[in-house]
């Protein structure tokens, strides 16, 4: 176990995330809805967005905990996609497992020594 998760109560919260964590769960399964509430899948951008706020605390961290963390300063990361070959995609989950990498790792570092070569 990490430092980081030690210092956490191994859960990867803290003592004040733990105990909004706790009153959150409470509510969830003591919460008393009526037999006529009707529920419905909230529509449009933002949907759901003022809940995830007030379960995760701020703005802050529900922009930290959806999506992927970003691999550039601004913020957002382009993204590229690619086809294989079955056998090229085998060798490259197996490299990656052997490695304890993700395969987009192994990507980006091969795109960027062929680009710096190309230069």
């Amino acid at each position: 176990m990490n430092a980081m998760k030690k210092a956490k109560g191994g859960h990867g919260l803290d003592a004040e995330e733990q105990a909004r964590y706790a009153e959150l769960a409470s509510w969830a399964e003591t919460a008393d809805i009526g037999p006529e509430a009707r529920i419905t899948k909230a529509q449009g951008p933002g949907a759901g967005r003022a809940l995830l706020e007030a379960a995760l605390g701020s703005p802050e961290a529900v922009r930290r905990a959806v999506g992927k963390p970003s691999l550039s300063a601004k913020g957002t990361s382009p993204s590229r996609s690619l086809r294989l070959p079955e056998d090229m995609d085998a060798q490259l989950v197996a490299r990656a497992e052997l490695e304890h990498r993700k395969p987009s790792a192994i990507l980006r570092d091969a795109l960027a020594e062929y680009l710096a070569k190309a230069s």
